[in-house]
């Protein structure tokens, strides 16, 4: 049996073949995990941000034009996106608390 090609199983996941999605989630789940954990440093994060990549994958599933047979590149790619807007948020959120009144500070 030959392996399938990530395009091959790209296209089959866009026509909405979860089977398809499944396989490169296992091809692909530890690298993007290796990527966001570097950005991280943080493990549960990691975990965490690897999730909403392949959520977030799966969402654009039929929108995303690959470049390269690779679906790899397209996905470090989301996870970058991922791991900005996490940074983001925690910015916000630190920015916000340092605005409450000192008693009313909860970290």
């Amino acid at each position: 049996m030959t392996k399938a090609t990530d395009a091959e199983l790209w296209q089959r996941a866009s026509a909405g073949e979860a089977a398809a999605f499944g396989v490169l989630f296992e091809r692909y789940a530890r690298p993007v995990y290796n990527y966001c954990f570097r950005r991280t440093g943080d493990w549960s994060t990691a975990e965490d941000l690897t999730s909403v990549v392949f959520l977030e994958a799966w969402r654009r599933r039929d929108s995303a034009v690959l470049e390269s047979d690779s679906v790899r590149p397209w996905l470090l790619g989301v996870a970058t996106n991922v791991v900005r807007h996490r940074w983001r948020t925690e910015r916000r959120h630190r920015a916000a608390l340092t605005r409450l009144p000192r008693e009313r500070r909860r970290n």
